[in-house]
């Protein structure tokens, strides 16, 4: 029938609504066109609104300039400026954080030293331009990287619409960098395995998320591209002792007792903050035994998954999702915006779901799901559920589903006994 307006006016909205959740099809026409949508509207307001404003310190919202990479360009320019061991100093970075962009601006450093190299070059910017200079590059690694892995328009599109896209830019965060790096070794391990371990060594400015890669690579004997990931490594901590000296090891060495009571003891970012299997733990009132316990047991799993998949299903985007979705759920301290890796990783299983016949119920309801992210922490503060947690574990558990039974037996091999 039609309206007065002369639009077409289809009955059965919900009907189709409902079909998102049955036809792969039409969830994908929906996709690409919420994205459309979203990922310029996401990109302007990250820019426009969150990556400066009138006062040089403060973008247009109020909040500091670049939020969370403020204090990557203090540490940068206190680098710049012969002390770089002085972020390591909490009192002394703080004091450098206020001086620079006010007093409200509080974070403390926990980086190792090789992040200082960026950092310095961040600095050598106004604030910022540095910011717009971040974001930029987060952006091109990230869209590189999915296009790399996927070969499709559609799919960076979709990717860049992700909240937690959003998220990273307006925090100033590194997780689009992240998942990107992570992301081009995964894809690239077994058709360019130096490039793969570049990659993945490149990484090296985030431990906690760094270190799944050469063990997973050490496990399934893929000796070139372990060689390329711990050479990068080691070239990187060889380069920051080479421009800032020895003193920012020492101190970061040092104060390796303060950042496990800061952030793991006294979760002084907040218990809902921390969507580890950890954080979660310590969320729901276990304590620190029962916290490392539980992580322990995670990170066993996810080893033994990414082992088992890596070593024996032939399908690529299955174990580049399989390393992508494991990574996180390895980490002992993951905050919203290193929850990044699980874009590609999400993107990657619905093309291996494609070629496979079509997705899986749970596997389509993840995907509709994904944008609640955007809501995770202060549904966290409401509810006290660890969201980014099941999130991740969802994710994992889609890919693991799909990734195991997609494995060949084992031959068995027989010996032909005379009669």
């Amino acid at each position: 029938m039609r309206a007065s307006s002369g639009i077409a006016v289809r009955p059965g909205g919900d009907a189709d609504l409902r079909s998102l959740f049955t036809d792969d099809a039409r969830l994908l026409r929906f996709a690409r066109l919420a994205a459309a949508f979203l990922a310029p509207v996401t990109l302007v307001l990250a820019f426009a609104a969150c990556g400066f404003g009138p006062d040089p310190r403060h973008n247009w919202l109020g909040d500091v300039v670049g939020s969370d990479l403020s204090q990557v360009w203090v540490a940068g320019a206190r680098a710049l400026a012969g002390r770089a061991a002085e972020s390591y100093e909490l009192a002394v970075h703080l004091a450098n954080l206020a001086a620079a962009f006010g007093p409200e601006c509080r974070f403390a450093w926990h980086y190792p030293p090789v992040f200082l190299i960026p950092a310095a070059g961040l600095a050598a910017l106004s604030p910022q331009v540095a910011i717009l200079a971040w974001m930029t590059l987060s952006l091109a690694v990230f869209t590189a990287a999915t296009f790399v892995a996927t070969g499709r328009r559609d799919a960076v599109l979709i990717a860049l619409a992700h909240p937690l896209v959003f998220c990273n830019l307006t925090y100033g965060q590194n997780g689009l960098i992240t998942a990107g790096l992570l992301t081009l070794g995964a894809t690239l391990v077994d058709r360019r395995p130096w490039l793969a371990g570049l990659c993945f060594g490149l990484v090296a400015y985030k431990p906690q998320l760094a270190a799944f890669a050469p063990v997973v690579l050490l496990l399934t004997g893929r000796r070139e591209a372990l060689a390329a990931c711990l050479g990068t490594a080691l070239a990187l901590c060889l380069a920051s002792v080479a421009l800032f000296g020895l003193d920012p090891w020492r101190s970061f060495l040092t104060t390796l007792s303060e950042t496990d009571r800061l952030l793991l003891r006294d979760a002084a970012a907040g218990l809902d903050i921390n969507f580890s299997a950890f954080g979660t733990m310590r969320l729901f009132g276990g304590g620190m035994s029962a916290a490392w316990a539980f992580q322990a047991g995670v990170t066993g799993a996810t080893f033994a998954l990414a082992w088992r998949v890596w070593s024996r299903c032939a399908d690529t985007h299955l174990r580049a999702a399989t390393l992508l979705a494991c990574v996180p759920m390895a980490s002992l301290y993951l905050p919203i915006y290193d929850l990044a890796p699980l874009i590609p990783a999400t993107i990657l299983l619905a093309i291996a779901a494609h070629r496979a016949g079509g997705l899986r119920g749970y596997e389509r309801g993840l995907m509709i799901l994904a944008p609640l992210t955007a809501a995770f922490r202060p549904l966290v503060n409401e509810t006290g559920i660890p969201f980014g947690f099941l999130f991740a574990a969802a994710t994992l558990l889609c890919v693991a589903a799909r990734a195991l039974p997609a494995m060949p037996p084992r031959k068995v091999s027989t010996v032909a006994h005379p009669a």
